[in-house]
């Protein structure tokens, strides 16, 4: 002011008229300028509607300032009506002021909430000047222990409580190291613990999920030795303690008499997820085979990000410059490495650049919102979180999809697809745990003559028959059994109690037939036989017995002259046996002679075409 005096004096030796004018304007504005903002009427205020309130804004303003001479002017602040709807300053440009003015015109005591929706403030001090003058201090924030007037939120919020006919100035003081907002609102009671039961249900339903994520993590990481999954379990901790602490839930819940810096645990927990999680991504596509120089840069990523995890005990310049390079330019650098390893079609890389996807976006549209390109929304304060949780969500399934399989493939013969001896094992152990049986037979199956195959043509040969075998056996018995290849050509059904003897023995013979059918092998016809044992259960023998006894048939018939189905019945001790047709037939044209033809049928033995007759 005493400048602009000096300027308009100087003016008035050149021109006094027009200086003169000029002089009365400014000191016409000059109270206004130094006027409070309108006073927002209490009475005004519904039970359920929370409104912007005006205010007046003075950024870079001395820390060192006393209150109590900005509030009675001794030291003027430029306050002027902030120029957009969420007011937006750098953290480095010191502190900023705040001033408002409530009454309440009504003839009852009125309350309100004053709430600055911003959870990463670190220390918001707020001067009530009460009618007999003196001041009354309310402190809240993220770094500060909540006193006076404030409420134990996730963001800084403070008690408002007018008399009748009561008028009150407000003066607010904000110091933080983040990027400011200030989405200011009067509240009423009822809306603003409506308001808060919301936010807590949300932020608790988005961080419940990524600790329900984290479990599941750590129960894959113990049952297996790959390292991706222990760093995915570090991941997936980190991630659910970023959303827990800048939701400002622990804040509400745990920290609001303490005076912890919580915006440190956000950067470094934030941090963290970055590490981890490059850590993952070098893990699961085992990087430093696949893309060394690539896993190197990776590595680098994620050691700035351990650097920021421990911000603490670093100088203030390199925890920062930590923090942006992990933070800003990782994800950046993760991106462009899982798209350059998806177009080389490495597998998995498909998978994860599209689970990291989100959290890439959520990351650029909040450094944007610090340049004020992107606009400020609501939704802003849970973008990163809910981003994260989508991430966690997808590589869940990712790994999970990957344990399966592994399981799967652990208990499966990986050349058939069917039940492997390791399977075979843990279902006698649980048959013999359980007071009830699931099985009432079992039937045992050798191929005839399988070992020519793989000497004559090669082990391909004989894996396109086992395949063609596996493939029948399931046509065959689907749904009415459980199929296991015990090694080599031997198979063994166990067929569910709820089939009758009859239908267990024409389901043997309808196999019997089904692998008689050629399997085409590159130029050649292979036709390869099998022998069959076959064994029921009663009420003495269990599962693993009757597994032998049709292995003892199985045995009986190879001895017999093969390509037959053989019974065992332990009740009536009777036998039914056939005899089939056997043979290596070879494509026209090749050097193969015909191995072998057995035809008709053994002198004592009965066929399965007159087994209606049994």
């Amino acid at each position: 002011m005493h400048n602009i005096l000096t300027s308009l004096l100087s003016l008035a030796r050149w021109r006094r008229p027009r200086a003169f004018a000029l002089l009365l304007v400014a000191l016409s504005s000059a109270p206004l300028a130094m006027a409070a903002p309108p006073a927002f009427d209490l009475a005004t205020l519904e039970r359920s509607s929370a409104v912007p309130i005006v205010t007046e804004i003075a950024p870079q303003a001395d820390s060192s300032l006393d209150p109590r001479a900005v509030i009675s002017g001794t030291v003027p602040l430029p306050f002027a009506r902030p120029t957009a709807m969420v007011p937006q300053y750098k953290w480095n440009d010191g502190d900023v002021w705040i001033r408002y003015r409530l009454t309440n015109s009504s003839s009852e005591p009125r309350a309100a909430k004053f709430v600055i929706h911003f959870s990463y403030l670190e220390r918001v001090d707020l001067f009530e000047v009460l009618p007999d003058g003196e001041l009354r201090t309310s402190t809240a924030g993220s770094a500060a222990p909540i006193s006076g007037a404030a409420v134990a939120t996730a963001y800084p919020t403070f008690q408002m409580m007018l008399a009748p006919a009561e008028t009150r100035d407000y003066y607010v003081r904000i110091r933080s190291n983040s990027i400011l907002f200030f989405p200011m609102r009067i509240v009423s009671e009822s809306r603003f613990s409506h308001a808060i039961t919301r936010d807590a249900m949300i932020w608790s339903l988005i961080a419940g999920t990524a600790l329900a994520f984290a479990l599941y993590a750590a129960s894959m990481s113990f049952g297996s030795s790959r390292g991706a999954y222990r760093a995915y379990l570090f991941f997936s901790l980190a991630a659910a303690g970023y959303i827990m602490v800048s939701s400002g839930l622990v804040r509400a819940l745990a920290a609001s008499d303490l005076a912890i810096n919580l915006n440190t645990l956000v950067y470094a927990s934030q941090a963290l997820v970055i590490a981890f999680g490059t850590l993952f991504i070098t893990r699961f596509l085992d990087m430093n085979h696949v893309a060394p120089r690539l896993y190197l840069l990776f590595l680098t990523v994620a050691g700035f990000g351990g650097l920021t995890g421990i911000s603490l005990m670093l100088p203030e310049w390199l925890a920062r410059l930590s923090y942006l390079i992990a933070t800003g330019l990782g994800p950046v650098i993760l991106m462009a490495g899982l798209s350059w390893l998806t177009f080389r079609r490495v597998p998995g890389a498909r998978s994860l650049l599209a689970a990291w996807i989100p959290c890439f976006l959520a990351t650029m549209w909040m450094y944007l919102r610090l340049f004020n390109i992107t606009p400020y929304l609501p939704l802003n304060h849970f973008v990163v979180p809910l981003s994260f949780a989508f991430t966690l969500a997808h590589l869940s399934a990712i790994l999970g999809g990957r344990a399966k399989e592994a399981e799967l493939w652990a208990n499966n013969d990986m050349l058939t697809g069917l039940g492997n001896r390791r399977l075979l094992t843990a279902v006698l152990e649980l048959e013999a745990r359980e007071p009830t049986r699931r099985y009432g037979a079992a039937i045992a199956i050798d191929l005839d003559d399988f070992k020519p195959v793989n000497d004559r043509l090669g082990h391909a040969a004989g894996d396109a028959v086992l395949v063609a075998v596996g493939e029948r056996l399931r046509a065959t018995f689907k749904g009415k059994g459980d199929l296991f290849r015990l090694g080599g050509d031997e198979f063994m059904i166990l067929c569910y109690r709820s089939l009758s003897r009859m239908e267990i023995i024409n389901l043997a013979g309808d196999y019997l037939n089904a692998n008689r059918q050629p399997v085409h092998f590159e130029d050649k016809v292979l036709v390869i036989d099998a022998s069959i044992g076959v064994a029921f259960s009663d009420d003495h023998a269990g599962l693993e017995a009757m597994m032998k006894q049709a292995d003892l048939e199985l045995y009986a018939v190879k001895q017999a002259g093969r390509g037959m189905v053989r019974i065992a019945d332990q009740r009536k001790q009777e036998r039914r046996k056939t005899r089939r047709n056997i043979g290596f037939m070879p494509a026209p044209g090749t050097f193969f002679a015909r191995m072998g033809e057995r035809v008709g049928v053994a002198a004592n033995d009965t066929g399965l075409g007159d087994r209606a007759k049994g």
